[in-house]
């Protein structure tokens, strides 16, 4: 096997049967908010993209303007101490965000809504969406796809990770993510976007995998109105979807697709 330096987010190991293969990385990144840690098992690489996108969707921040400074804090494997990165936000953390940041104790969206079953509930205090806001034609969203797809060098050389776009309808793409958790491929799609400036409340969201509720309430958070995904999606990702008056697109693949509900943002 060629032994050139694997691609970045990659290791290489020695297989039992004696050739050498690509394997994802996964590391720890302790992330700590205005003193909150925050723990995630990441893919190493643009760890500010991942925080900024996870701040987001979690509602924590609403904009990249509400973050003051981000730190960098080297790991060190021998003495088991992760990768760190410590945020400081403009000003201190009210109520509201501070018991957002006490029930998160890891990155995951999920730990945000325990104990609720209804879609109303778990949108309560999420901004509204456009209506009727992008149009764009089907055949856009397999271009998106297709380019995500295209975009995912790490998973051509290992197998083992997830994707997201964010893009615009025009199909301009304005982010990217490739990790070994799909929530944290997302994060880093939304934080690129968000960095550079994106109306998210136009933009379109196209998912490696199924669009599980926990994916599909970050794009809501942070009002993208249109996902889609190669995969299917769940009944409570639908729910919130119709609830919130989203488009949500399932199966985009091999030419084909599957529209659950915001039809009408759809051109024929």
């Amino acid at each position: 096997m060629d032994r050139a330096e694997p691609p970045d987010g990659a290791a290489r190991r020695r297989l039992a049967s004696g050739r050498d293969d690509l394997l994802v990385r996964e590391e720890p990144l302790l992330l700590v908010v205005h003193g909150q840690p925050l723990l995630t098992m990441r893919t190493p690489g643009r760890d500010e993209d991942l925080a900024l996108g996870f701040l987001l969707g979690e509602g924590i921040v609403a904009g990249a303007g509400d973050i003051a400074a981000m730190q960098a804090v080297a790991g060190d494997a021998e003495a088991q101490r992760a990768d760190e990165l410590r945020v400081t936000l403009h000003r201190e953390p009210d109520a509201l965000v501070r018991s957002r940041l006490a029930r998160t104790h890891e990155v995951r969206s999920s730990c945000g809504v325990c104990g609720l079953t209804s879609a109303p509930a778990i949108l309560d205090g999420t901004p509204p969406l456009l209506p009727g806001v992008p149009r764009l034609a089907a055949a856009r969203l397999h271009e998106l796809a297709a380019a995500l797809r295209a975009r995912q060098a790490l998973f051509a050389a290992t197998g083992g990770c997830h994707g997201a776009l964010v893009a615009g309808a025009d199909g301009t793409e304005l982010g990217f993510g490739e990790d070994v958790g799909r929530h944290n491929a997302l994060d880093k799609a939304i934080g690129q976007a968000a960095r550079r400036g994106a109306e998210l409340a136009r933009a379109v969201a196209v998912l490696s995998g199924r669009a599980g509720f926990d994916l599909v309430l970050k794009c809501l958070r942070v009002r993208i109105p249109v996902v889609a995904s190669v995969s299917a999606p769940s009944a409570l990702a639908f729910d919130l979807c119709e609830a919130a008056g989203a488009t949500l697109v399932g199966f985009v693949r091999d030419g084909r697709h599957e529209v659950y509900c915001g039809a009408d943002r759809l051109l024929a």
